[in-house]
C-alpha cells in the first residue's frame, strides 16, 4: 500500500445526504451542513438551511442528522465526538487496517477532522458521508477520491477498468443536475463524476493547479462496484 504523501487539514467539513432507497425519484447527493472550527477553537455544525441543496434534499425526505437538532441554529458540542463515532476508535487493534483502506499512513498524525475528511466517514445503515473543505492553499496535496454516479454512467462492469490508469476530468454542460458538473473519463468515455460537494474547489484547481488522477480501488460487490481515485493537486 503506497499511503497519501501530502495531507491538507481542511478548512472544515460538509455534511453531505443521499437517500437510501434505490427506487427514490431521485438519488443525487445534497450538501446539507458544514463543520466549522470558531475561532475560539470550539468545532461547531450548522444546517445550510438557505441553500438549494438543502431544500431539495428536504423534498427527497432528508430528516436531519439524528445528532443535532434541526431547529438550533448552530451546535457546539459534542460536535466532533458525534462524527468520530462513525469511525472506529484510533487504539482499536485493527484501526492500522482501516487507515490502509483509506490509503493513510499509520499512526494517523492529523487531526480528527483531517481523519473524518480523508476517510469520509460513511456507514452503509445511512446516507451521510463527509467531505472536506480544502483552504485556498491546498497544494500539494493528495487525497482518495470515489467516483459518483459510476454505476448510473458505466453500469457494473469495471473490466475495462484497471488500478493505475489515468483519468481527466471534463466539464459536463449538458447534465440535468449541474450545467458546470465535472465528469470523469477513462479513455475517452464518461464513466462518472466528481463529487458535487468538491465541484467548485476542482474547478479552482483545474484552472489554477495540476491536477493527477488515477485509478486508485475497485472494490464493492459486483451488482455495486465501487471506483476510486488517487488525485494528486501540485
Amino acid at each position: 500500500m503506497n499511503p497519501l504523501c501530502h495531507i491538507v487539514e481542511p478548512a472544515g467539513l460538509l455534511l453531505t445526504w443521499q437517500p437510501q432507497d434505490e427506487q427514490a425519484p431521485s438519488r443525487t447527493r445534497r450538501v446539507v451542513g458544514e463543520v466549522r472550527v470558531n475561532k475560539d477553537g470550539v468545532v461547531a455544525f450548522r444546517y445550510l438551511k438557505d441553500s438549494p441543496d438543502y431544500q431539495k434534499a428536504s423534498d427527497a425526505g432528508f430528516k436531519g442528522y439524528p445528532a443535532f437538532d434541526m431547529k438550533a441554529d448552530e451546535v457546539a458540542t459534542g460536535v466532533l465526538e458525534s462524527f468520530l463515532r462513525r469511525l472506529p476508535p484510533r487504539k482499536r487493534e485493527d484501526f492500522p487496517e482501516f487507515l490502509k483502506l483509506h490509503r493513510l499512513a499509520s499512526p494517523f498524525e492529523y487531526s480528527d477532522i483531517a481523519l473524518l475528511a480523508y476517510t469520509g466517514a460513511r456507514l452503509p445503515s445511512d446516507g451521510f458521508a463527509l467531505v472536506p473543505i480544502f483552504p485556498d492553499n491546498a497544494a500539494p496535496c493528495d487525497f482518495l477520491l470515489e467516483i459518483a454516479g459510476f454505476r448510473h454512467v458505466a453500469g457494473t462492469d469495471t473490466a475495462n477498468l484497471e488500478v493505475g490508469d489515468p483519468v481527466s476530468f471534463v466539464v459536463d454542460q449538458s447534465n440535468p443536475v449541474d450545467q458546470d458538473a465535472l465528469a470523469i473519463e477513462h479513455n475517452g468515455v464518461r464513466i462518472g463524476y466528481v463529487n458535487r460537494a468538491l465541484k467548485d474547489t476542482f474547478s479552482k484547481w483545474l484552472q489554477c493547479r495540476s491536477v493527477t488522477a488515477i485509478i486508485e480501488r475497485i472494490n464493492g460487490k459486483p451488482e455495486r462496484p465501487l471506483v476510486y481515485l488517487r488525485v494528486s493537486i501540485r
